[in-house]
């Protein structure tokens, strides 16, 4: 019998499993002729990924991976910018020139699936958006492992500015560290995340950055790339 191919860009396919698995190693890809899509979540469910990629892929199949990491370091090794990965009843197959490979899957069931769905993601609605430049993120996180007494980050706007603040405010002599940032045309209460969650968002090579954020303390960052989207989901901390 001819397996199913699934056909890929190595490139943006290896780099769409390498931010998932950021926040877990195991996942649950639903592919269809013109989409692939996961949904993941961190281990204490404070945080969740929505993954979805477009494309012409030809095949319809729900793929459970054991081991998200493991799938991009063998298809990284097959070293080819295309690939077409054989879809059999427990595997994942690759015949290649030089490499050939066997990926062997869970079955349905195994992985738990996130409480949250796509029909509940795609159903939120925001009250405040905006954009942040990398460079920006990047020069707060790096400033973020100088303060190791906190795990709290704070947004919100301060005289017709976003404001981010690296602190924890329910615990006492506690050092901090605030930041202006851009100008926005809203006020917006603070948007508490936890660092750890924050440092599991991969914007290295994105193409932009957007926050959005809603009055009932359910946050969006949306990242674009090239290949694929990331929405990940977070709920703001009580303080």
């Amino acid at each position: 019998m001819v397996p199913e191919l699934l056909n890929l860009k190595s490139k943006d396919f290896v780099h769409f499993l390498k931010c998932l698995s950021r926040i877990s190693d195991k996942a649950i890809l639903e592919v269809s002729d013109h989409e692939i899509y996961s949904i993941v979540n961190s281990d204490d469910r404070s945080l969740f990924l929505w993954a979805k990629m477009d494309g012409v892929f030809g095949v319809d199949a729900t793929l459970n991976l054991p081991s998200v990491t493991k799938l991009s370091d063998v298809i990284e090794m097959a070293g080819s910018p295309d690939v077409s990965l054989g879809i059999l009843s427990n595997k994942l197959q690759y015949l290649g020139k030089s490499i050939k490979f066997d990926y062997h899957l869970h079955d349905d069931g195994i992985i738990t699936k996130p409480k949250i769905t796509l029909a509940k993601i795609k159903s939120l609605k925001y009250d405040y958006l905006f954009y942040v430049d990398k460079s920006f993120l990047k020069t707060l996180l790096k400033n973020s492992s100088i303060f190791k007494d906190t795990n709290k980050l704070y947004i919100y706007t301060e005289d017709d500015h976003l404001v981010w603040s690296l602190c924890d405010k329910t615990t006492q002599n506690t050092d901090s560290l605030t930041v202006e940032g851009g100008r926005v045309d809203f006020e917006m209460a603070p948007f508490i995340m936890k660092l750890d969650n924050f440092r599991l968002i991969n914007f290295d090579n994105c193409l932009d950055f957007k926050f959005e954020i809603n009055d009932t303390g359910i946050g969006c960052i949306t990242l674009r790339f090239p290949g694929f989207v990331l929405n990940y989901i977070v709920t703001s901390l009580t303080n």
